[in-house]
């Protein structure tokens, strides 16, 4: 960026944050959806609602055997 008085500041990363070399946390990735959530508006009850539907979802095993052939 360049600041008022003519500084440039600038950073670089070899690689992004989030990517294969530095993944995010779930804590991360449940940050980030709260905070989308907020911003789209939903209330944050609504939110932690489908954060626990997700949780109990995907952290089970999940019977697929009606997909059989």
């Amino acid at each position: 960026m360049k600041l008022k008085n003519g500084t440039v500041l600038e950073e670089r990363q070899d690689h992004m944050r989030g990517g294969a070399k530095e993944p995010l946390t779930r804590a991360d990735i449940e940050e980030k959806f709260r905070l989308n959530c907020a911003y789209g508006g939903w209330p944050a009850k609504r939110a932690e609602d489908f954060l626990a539907f997700a949780k109990r979802a995907f952290d089970s095993r999940i019977d697929l055997s009606a997909f059989r052939e």
